[in-house]
């Protein structure tokens, strides 16, 4: 153990962590100290926000998180809108897949997020940002080209190319085939959208992805879309933490996102 763990243990008197074979793992005492160390840094971070809350909107920080899609796809204009309106608010932006952002918002290391899916967590307030649809992606030349519409039983036994667990697209994938009774199995999983695109692209495999995250492929003929019957709509949210202090800095954010969403590239033009 470090000296830092030593020095706390004989300040609290009491024996914090363990050794389970190779790796050090809390004691009852160590996870009951630590839940009260996440709330101090949430007090820290309220009291950073209502701290920006006196400032106004001329100062302060903004943490945003989004799932891979939707950082590529979906963030970069609201943060563009937000910082041409109040120009001194520093703003971040932590892209990793939904389950790792929604944990950070829940930690209260982030403001607030877009992710695909309706978080689970009660205490996490959502509001619709987009829609947009999945659709099969093949090489070109793909032996299915001819099918203008594809079912999950169409992909049984193809190679498929997915992100990674702890996604939203492919925990969604997963109940759409397991529905259907076909069980899924991963050729390969990448988590980056571009690196997916680049193996179907080469021939790896067939993907299942966001219209959004193809479009431009799709329409340079890189990629064939494919519409995939009884595939879910994936709804990206913009969430936050119902306990957080509104700041003005995360007011303004918010307010950016209309009541009812907008609608996603397939929507607007009947996906394809």
């Amino acid at each position: 153990m470090t000296q830092q763990i030593r020095r706390l243990e004989l300040a609290v008197g009491l024996r914090l962590f363990r050794r389970e074979g190779r790796r050090i793992a809390p004691t009852e005492a160590g996870e009951t100290l630590a839940a009260f160390a996440q709330r101090i840094f949430q007090l820290l971070d309220a009291a950073g926000d209502a701290l920006d809350g006196v400032a106004g909107l001329s100062t302060g920080h903004l943490a945003v998180g989004a799932s891979r899609t939707a950082g590529s796809y979906y963030v970069a204009g609201l943060l563009d809108r937000f910082k041409r309106r109040h120009p001194g608010i520093r703003v971040s932006l932590a892209v990793a897949n939904s389950q790792i952002i929604l944990a950070r918002i829940s930690g209260f290391t982030l403001h607030a997020g877009v992710v695909a899916g309706r978080p689970a967590d009660p205490n996490l307030i959502a509001r619709p940002l987009a829609r947009d649809r999945l659709l099969a992606i093949l090489p070109p030349g793909h032996l299915l080209r001819r099918k203008r519409a594809l079912t999950v039983h169409d992909l049984r036994g193809q190679p498929l190319i997915l992100r990674e667990p702890g996604s939203t697209t492919r925990r969604l994938i997963e109940e759409a085939f397991a529905a259907r009774g076909v069980t899924i199995t991963a050729a390969m999983e990448l988590e980056d959208n571009e690196a997916i695109k680049s193996a179907v692209a080469d021939g790896v495999g067939v993907a299942i992805m966001a219209h959004a995250a193809v479009a431009g492929d799709l329409a340079a003929g890189r990629l064939l879309g494919r519409r995939l019957r009884g595939a879910p709509v994936l709804e990206f949210v913009l969430t936050y933490h119902r306990d957080r202090v509104l700041s003005p800095g995360l007011a303004a954010f918010l307010a950016l996102v209309p009541r009812r969403g907008v609608r996603g590239a397939a929507e607007r033009t009947g996906g394809l």
